[in-house]
């Protein structure tokens, strides 16, 4: 009776634990609140502001419209950012900005300008305090029950739709991020198979991942210098700001010889499919029987470390359909996130291969080929790295796309 009795007080014990193991945690979602997101991708180089207002602008017609509305210039799915980015190209024009067309004046005069009568007020939050302005966001992400945009590292438009902090953020309180959830709308797409109906990136991202690969510099376009945003963080959202803020843990950046092995990393990604609950986002339910394919060991000079990307495939030696970015110092997880489609990684020797092929080099005497990320014209996201190639003196570059170039030019400086 007394073993019976213990057993019943160590269950009761355990379930009270984890209960106050939830409570400590505050986590909204915009799906689960008020209803689904439309996840795009952006049609082509510089579309991103767009893709985030067409999101946005959907959001606000069908979820939050009662009943809901169809724009007047409403039509096919390409059709819409294109008269979207069209919209903001004319309003660099008239307010004297230079390009590219994604000046955060313009991603909320497109919002407010284009859902017509669909409800929603917003507005632009910016400072140099990048944890002010994250907790602006998440306050009113909740409050109002809409997603927002935000500028990663100042060039490129990404949408959250969902966080976890410690406690729930009021108008004033300081909340430590726990994980963030985002739509990225990049690479650029034309159409083709997509995976579960989530056109854009969908991104689990944990908080030193957030604060080291996304949210680590504000705008830093030299031509946007005369605007008031210069350097600073930026995000759309309804309605003003609050005054409190986030804390973010930061990642741990360590020494080369610290990085963990391959093996290891792998392990560390199957453990995490679990520990972070990843299948419960629909595009990667799939990761529940997946096994993680052989993880890249990333160089990203920008940010002066390395990252280990580890693909997962429905089959082990198919095209992986998302992947996980670890910490290689120490193996913690950063991130996860889907693949607009289906993707076989290039291989070290397959990029060989190809270079080979496109030159007419039959012989060398030396050869070395690192994986490397930058914002470039080789690649638009961390989650494609591209291979450089050094065959004797020549210096080559092969990005996923199997496209062989001989010049890295970045999109943006990298920040100093």
């Amino acid at each position: 009776m007394f073993k019976l009795n213990k057993f019943f007080l160590i269950v009761a014990i355990t379930f009270l634990a984890l209960i106050l193991l939830i409570s400590c945690f505050y986590y909204y979602n915009v799906e689960t609140t008020v209803g689904t997101v439309a996840s795009y991708c952006q049609k082509t180089s510089h579309w991103c502001g767009a893709a985030c207002a067409q999101m946005i602008i959907e959001f606000c017609c069908k979820q939050k419209a009662s009943p809901a509305v169809t724009p007047s210039w409403y039509g096919t799915l390409y059709a819409n950012q294109t008269h979207i980015y069209n919209w903001m190209q004319t309003y660099h024009t008239d307010h004297g900005l230079s390009s590219p067309y994604k000046h955060p004046d313009a991603v909320k005069g497109a919002i407010m300008s284009l859902k017509e009568s669909a409800p929603g007020h917003f507005v632009v939050f910016h400072s140099t305090d990048k944890n002010k302005v994250l907790h602006d966001m998440f306050y009113w992400m909740k409050t109002m029950g809409y997603p927002s945009a935000t500028m990663r590292n100042g060039t490129h438009w990404v949408l959250v739709y969902a966080f976890k902090t410690n406690v729930e953020p009021t108008i004033s309180n300081t909340v430590t991020l726990e994980n963030i959830s985002i739509l990225d709308p990049s690479p650029f797409c034309s159409g083709g198979t997509v995976i579960d109906n989530r056109v854009g990136h969908e991104k689990h991202i944990d908080a030193s991942g957030w604060d080291a690969n996304y949210w680590s510099s504000g705008m830093n376009f030299s031509s946007w210098s005369g605007s008031p945003y210069h350097g600073e963080y930026v995000a759309v959202v309804e309605p003003p700001v609050t005054k409190g803020r986030v804390r973010i843990k930061k990642a741990y950046v360590g020494k080369k010889e610290e990085i963990i092995p391959i093996g290891l990393a792998m392990k560390k990604a199957r453990e995490y499919v679990r520990k972070k609950e990843l299948i419960k986002y629909e595009s990667m339910k799939f990761m529940a029987e997946a096994q993680p394919q052989t993880a890249i060991l990333v160089e990203w000079p920008d940010n002066k470390r390395y990252y280990y990307l580890v693909p997962f495939g429905a089959e082990k030696e198919g095209p992986a359909k998302a992947v996980m970015i670890l910490n290689p110092y120490n193996g913690n997880y950063q991130e996860c996130g889907s693949l607009i489609r289906p993707l076989s990684f290039l291989s070290k020797d397959k990029a060989v291969r190809l270079i080979m092929e496109k030159t007419g080099i039959k012989k060398y005497d030396s050869l070395t080929a690192f994986y490397k990320y930058a914002y470039s014209n080789l690649s638009y996201s961390h989650y494609y790295p591209f291979l450089e190639v050094k065959i004797d003196r020549e210096i080559f570059y092969v990005n996923q796309d199997r496209k062989v170039q001989r010049e890295l030019l970045y999109i943006h400086k990298p920040p100093r």
